[in-house]
């Protein structure tokens, strides 16, 4: 039975975010943070997903994607510029993101400052678009 496309989107994006070697990979939310905790990413996908006709395009499913990336702070509460700029750098050189699944475009990075738990964030959005045997896998 093919797996859903969702599952094949994180699949595969997951596993991009593996070759990084962020400690910490979570889908869609983050639990509550460790003290351990140093780094992270958040996966999710919050946007609609677009269907195209089958047989008018070589990809099935539009829609977005976003690295929610963290690093925590240091002990005065200041960004780690140098350690999220390195981290957010290598999650940039993942692009494009391709697969047998999915092709993942156009990464736009926003700074988003402190998250109220230490930690200082980054978003990497993104388009992705599944290839049209994807479902195949």
């Amino acid at each position: 039975m093919p797996k859903p496309t969702m599952y094949n989107i994180f699949n595969s994006l997951v596993t991009a975010a593996k070759t990084t070697g962020v400690a910490n990979i979570f889908l869609s939310n983050r639990p509550d943070v460790t003290k351990e905790m140093t780094e992270f990413v958040v996966i999710d996908l919050p946007t609609v997903q677009y269907r195209a006709v089958k047989g008018n395009d070589d990809f099935i499913v539009r829609t977005e994607g976003v690295f929610y990336i963290g690093m925590k702070a240091k002990s005065d509460n200041t960004p780690n510029i140098g350690k999220q700029t390195a981290l957010v750098q290598k999650f940039l050189d993942l692009f494009p993101i391709t697969d047998d699944r999915i092709v993942a475009t156009e990464p736009t990075v926003l700074l988003k400052g402190s998250d109220k738990s230490g930690f200082q964030l980054t978003t990497i959005t993104f388009h992705i678009r599944t290839k049209i045997n994807s479902f195949n896998h």
